[in-house]
């Protein structure tokens, strides 16, 4: 009976010990199953830009005209012909408004004969005076009257000249105040002109922002549609009553048809000409924790991700962020998603196509 008790025993214990080791052939098993099915997670990576991205502010401005001129007759009279509507583009030289010249040639020619006369005498009295026939104070009267016909008759030719309004360069009429058949009044503004082919951008900068402006500041302007380089002209010397320093840029318009004076205009400037070429990445590639900021850095070798410590700089244009150590500008580092990894994890790479960061 006893003999028979230590074999139910020890059948008990070899069935406990043989569960036992079954259990742990199924664990396992089953962890080298779970493991074989894991997949690397797909990440965003980007390389870094180090292109010398630098700090660029945006100013808002109006377009203003560099030449413009405010026209008037000379000489007064009836308009008989208005050649220039508003709008009108027109040459340097090109006529604009006439007045009836009738009175002016009249005048002109009664000048002009005059001074042929005056002209004449002196000519004839002047052989007697070098040959002593003469005493010298008539040669000199004839001297006088010769040089003020002469003024008389130049002074009558300008005026009927003036009966002609021309362009003193070439632009757009801006307005016209003046109709056929009115009396046009000397000095009174009969057209306005402009000169399209050039313009400013005047704006105002803080004082804070003043001293990095200089000519070498590189500078866009932004108006209908358009981007166009622009050069610094002016920075003024002292604020005006909004405590902000004028700046006037200056551009060549690419199309006087969508360009125009009193447009208003966006002004992109980097500020910072001086600053040295660093190092960028996409915004959303920073992430925080305990107030330090880090970006995941992929390692080709390895297929993982790693996080660096990283100190930042500005917020840059094109969504970018300057990275002021950390990086050396070779590396690549995690796009999206960044919240949601840890250190040494497997992943698989995917980058753009073409990249121009």
């Amino acid at each position: 009976m006893e003999g028979l008790i230590k074999r139910i025993v020890k059948m008990k214990l070899s069935m406990f010990y043989l569960a036992i080791g079954c259990w742990s052939i199924l664990a396992i098993g089953c962890g080298r199953s779970e493991e074989s099915v894991a997949v690397p997670r797909n990440v965003k990576v980007v390389g870094i830009s180090s292109n010398g991205l630098r700090p660029t502010h945006e100013f808002n401005g109006v377009l203003e005209e560099v030449q413009k001129a405010d026209l008037s007759f000379r000489v007064s009279g009836p308009v008989i012909s208005v050649l220039a509507e508003e709008g009108d583009v027109v040459k340097q030289g090109e006529l604009l408004a006439a007045i009836d010249p009738r009175d002016y040639e009249v005048q002109q020619r009664s000048a002009e004969a005059l001074f042929k006369q005056s002209k004449g005498e002196y000519d004839r009295f002047k052989e007697l005076y070098e040959q002593g026939k003469l005493p010298p104070n008539t040669i000199e009267k004839l001297e006088a009257a010769l040089l003020a016909s002469k003024s008389n008759f130049e002074r009558a030719s300008n005026a009927l000249n003036d009966t002609h309004l021309f362009a003193p360069f070439s632009g757009v009429v801006f307005q016209r105040n003046i109709q056929k058949h009115e009396t046009a009044v000397p000095g009174a503004i009969v057209f306005t002109i402009i000169d399209m082919s050039e313009l400013e951008v005047v704006f105002g900068v803080p004082e804070s922002m003043v001293a990095q402006i200089v000519v070498q500041t590189a500078a866009t302007v932004q108006a209908g549609g358009l981007d166009i380089p622009a050069t610094i002209k002016s920075v003024a010397g002292k604020s005006g009553s909004d405590n902000l320093f004028e700046v006037r840029l200056s551009i060549n318009n690419p199309d006087a048809k969508v360009i125009r004076p009193g447009m208003n205009a966006r002004i992109v400037m980097e500020m910072d000409h001086m600053q040295q070429a660093g190092v960028s990445v996409p915004v959303e590639a920073v992430f925080y924790q305990k107030g330090e900021s880090f970006v995941w850095v992929y390692e080709d070798s390895t297929g993982t991700v790693a996080s660096r410590s990283i100190k930042v700089g500005k917020i840059l244009s094109g969504g970018r962020m300057e990275i002021l150590s950390g990086l050396d500008g070779h590396e690549k580092v995690v796009s999206a998603g960044v919240h949601s990894l840890f250190e040494k994890q497997e992943v698989r790479a995917i980058e753009p196509t073409s990249m121009s960061l």
